[in-house]
């Protein structure tokens, strides 16, 4: 890329930023337009259930409470036993409820459209990924017409769409790490933590980011993070407990209510992102992950990091650090595949790859990063019925064993 490119594209006149906002503003028409036409956007609608009973005196973790709810917007003459209704709850911790207030606050229509809104703003910081995590040193990648295509495909594919149809989350905790990550280039610590905190509105899939921002950022980027998380989740137990100590009662609740979920089960859900799926789909025994089993992954994967870099002996690089710790959050947690969209995330470090000349390790990850968007549906028909956690493993592997570090910029070298 050019210094008159790059420079350009800084004032954002470039094709690729005007991409990044037309897709922006397709996704959010999309979703304006299932605001306001469709009854979808179920998942939200618990979301925002959450915030609503505790304004009414009552608790949000009553599942047969939130399922009434659910029975009453989205009516199911004979539910099945796998039916929506019957296979849903409200599972967030207290940070959620804060997280959610806002469209509380507003009623069930309004809520819709500030949502769609949020979209928009989520898809226009998920567009900017490929000039996120860039290290100063590093060799940018050639400024190619496929690069133009980028930004769209990162916001218009069948697994955001599919997002946005039911309300899900994964579209505003890409965002929000994508334009945490533009505040802490700026220096705008707290701005950037206060957006990386949003995401433990899920927190098995954000714990990376804690040692993510400390890598990035340091000690006090990383501490800063931990204590809005916290404080956060003290409050909002506070009201929906009366007290603090109302997280007790949470952690409590949390493992036997998540797992009357028939969707959230290993054993019958084929599109669980895990390992524990894989080893159940090729004959192992089944192993139903739980918070402690969760953590041991995550302290396994954390050892293979580290034993990686030992072996590299450099320092990695910002992009294959996010790598790292998304492909490895994916793989260790057991969760629902939409929530692959987060491996978006690993594009920049695909942007290193192809700017120093590993091509087919580059295409290779582009490849398992597009099989994600395939429908469950095609892969089945030939009887492969788990090719998301196969597509998430293979991703991991692919960036534990790829190289740590980009070619760098030499000195006197055309940047």
């Amino acid at each position: 890329m050019t210094k008159d490119q790059m420079q350009e594209e800084n004032r954002g006149l470039t094709p690729p930023a005007r991409l990044s906002i037309l897709a922006a503003l397709l996704l959010g028409a999309f979703a304006l337009f299932q605001a306001r036409a469709t009854n979808n956007f179920p998942d939200l609608f618990i979301y925002r259930a959450g915030p609503l009973l505790v304004s009414e005196g009552k608790t949000p973790y009553d599942v047969p409470l939130v399922r009434a709810r659910v029975a009453a917007q989205f009516p199911d003459p004979e539910p099945k036993e796998d039916s929506f209704v019957n296979n849903c709850g409200y599972f967030p911790p207290p940070l959620a409820l804060i997280v959610y207030m806002p469209f509380a606050m507003l009623p069930w229509l309004g809520a819709k459209v500030v949502w769609a809104l949020v979209t928009v703003l989520a898809a226009l910081a998920i567009a900017r990924l490929p000039h996120l995590f860039r290290d100063a040193d590093a060799q940018p990648p050639p400024f190619t017409a496929v690069w133009l295509l980028v930004p769209l495909a990162l916001v218009l594919n069948p697994l955001a769409i599919a997002t946005v149809v039911v309300g899900q989350t994964p579209l505003l905790l890409v965002g929000c790490v994508c334009a945490g990550q533009m505040c802490f280039a700026r220096g705008w610590t707290w701005a950037g933590a206060a957006l990386w905190a949003i995401p433990f509105v899920k927190p098995h899939l954000a714990l990376p980011l804690i040692p993510l921002a400390w890598y990035l950022g340091g000690w006090r980027r990383a501490a800063i993070l931990v204590g809005i998380v916290a404080a956060l989740n003290l409050i909002g137990a506070t009201l929906a407990g009366g007290s603090p100590l109302y997280l007790k009662d949470y952690f409590e609740y949390l493992p036997t209510a998540h797992k009357s979920v028939l969707y959230n089960r290993a054993e019958l859900n084929p599109q669980i992102t895990s390992w524990n799926r894989l080893l159940f789909a090729a004959g192992g025994p089944l192993i139903e992950l739980s918070a402690l089993t969760t953590l041991a992954g995550y302290m396994v994967w954390a050892g293979l990091v580290v034993g990686r870099v030992a072996l590299a002996g450099v320092r990695p690089s910002a992009p294959w650090a996010v790598a790292a710790a998304l492909a490895g959050a994916l793989t260790c947690c057991q969760v629902l595949g939409y929530e692959l969209l987060a491996l978006t995330l690993v594009v920049p470090y695909i942007r290193d790859l192809f700017a120093g000349g590993w091509k087919v390790r580059g295409w290779l990850a582009v490849l398992l990063l597009l099989s994600q968007q395939i429908p469950f549906e095609l892969f089945a028909q030939i009887g492969v019925d788990s090719h998301r956690p196969m597509a998430a493993l293979g991703l991991a592997v692919l960036v534990l064993l790829g190289p740590v570090a980009p070619k760098r910029v030499t000195p006197g070298s055309p940047a």
